[in-house]
């Protein structure tokens, strides 16, 4: 699944932003996170490290407020900051849970609301000890740069529909998971025989995490008529194999689309891994869908799963190092989810070890896909 801003270039050049504004232009935040001094091998390790990256959003997203330059659809704009708020000063108080007298962002009552949320960040951000300097230095245009992806999004939003807001009440985002609970989920494959996804799913057996990988029609297809049914169920061993549509093209535009889903869906299901008796999971590309389509759906049985930790893996400014960077960093804001890799890119399997050696210990689990 690539990441919108490409396809909704044109859109923003003509809706929200200056005509000269062209794909290139359309930046993704990113960060190698590589100044932090501490290990994350405990919980409260986790913690302090969360804290830390909280306080750096919520400054960046109050700079942003206090900007005003917001643009686009203003009641999804009120309403992704309402959500947004309340998910971070919740994690907020989860992250103090394990506060020790005088570590990092412990002084003071626990933030109730955003205002005190706010003030807290600030206060702990104007005296951090000298040897965060380096991380604050690298985190802060990070979040700052983050805060405009979800704004651009939102102001998008319900025109454009993404992850940034739900349709449906029935859609997962991740935020409904156990706290340090992630799920690893990999768009667009298959590849070719012997490519990103024979790889990712070795590294993800060898490490005993079931993630669920949502096929792309046309791909499929592809590997289907180059290899057995037996083949491919065994390629997708321990994993869940979920949809992704027959076609990449928005679901919220493209008239066939349902007709679409419903074709390879009776395909795919020919071909699911030993243990999984029924195809249950839909993406749909860009994370673009409308009520159609959820309700179709709904009558199949499905259940439509987007995210809310997407590593940009796709883009070109993106490396494995930075890829690893931004979603250990967006694991310490949100604290759980749903977290978006591509198997038809090489980064997530360079980002990955780093990831599961950098959480170990640090009380992360990883979510099994047969329970979703």
């Amino acid at each position: 699944m690539y990441r919108p801003f490409r396809f909704l270039t044109a859109l923003l050049c003509s809706v929200l932003v200056a005509p000269s504004v062209h794909a290139a232009g359309l930046k993704v935040s990113l960060t190698e996170r590589s100044q932090w001094p501490w290990p994350m091998t405990s919980p409260q390790a986790f913690d302090v490290a969360s804290r830390a990256e909280l306080a750096v959003f919520t400054e960046a997203m109050a700079d942003a407020d206090a900007g005003n330059a917001a643009t686009g659809d203003a009641a999804s704009l009120s309403k992704w900051k309402a959500r947004m708020r309340q998910v971070v000063v919740t994690n907020f108080a989860k992250a103090r849970e394990t506060c020790a007298a005088g570590a990092l962002f412990c002084e003071g009552a626990v933030p109730k609301d955003w205002e005190a949320m706010v003030a807290t960040s600030r206060a702990g951000l104007a005296k951090l000890p000298a040897e965060l300097a380096p991380w604050y230095a690298e985190q802060k245009p990070f979040h700052q740069g983050y805060v405009a992806e979800l704004v651009r999004l939102a102001g998008l939003f319900p025109k454009v529909t993404s992850e940034i807001l739900p349709l449906s009440p029935s859609e997962r985002f991740g935020l409904e998971m156990p706290d340090r609970s992630f799920l690893l989920t990999f768009d667009d494959g298959p590849t070719p025989k012997g490519g990103g996804t024979d790889a990712l799913a070795e590294q993800l057996r060898a490490q005993g995490i079931h993630a669920a990988f949502f096929l792309l029609g046309n791909n499929y297809e592809a590997r289907r008529k180059a290899t057995s049914v037996e083949q491919l169920r065994a390629l997708y061993a321990g994993m869940c194999v979920a949809s992704h549509g027959q076609e990449h093209r928005s679901h919220a535009s493209w008239a066939g689309a349902v007709a679409g889903m419903e074709s390879f869906h009776s395909r795919l299901a020919e071909t699911l891994p030993e243990g999984q008796t029924k195809l249950t999971l839909f993406r749909p590309p860009y994370g673009q869908r409308n009520p159609g389509i959820l309700q179709a759906l709904e009558r199949g049985g499905m259940k439509n799963m987007l995210w809310n930790i997407d590593s940009q893996d796709w883009h070109a400014s993106n490396s494995g190092t930075k890829a690893a960077g931004r979603v250990l960093s967006l694991m310490l804001l949100w604290r759980h989810g749903i977290i978006l890799f591509h198997d038809i890119h090489p980064k997530a399997a360079s980002a990955l070890p780093r990831i599961w050696n950098e959480t170990r210990g640090s009380g992360v689990s990883w979510v099994d896909c047969r329970s979703e």
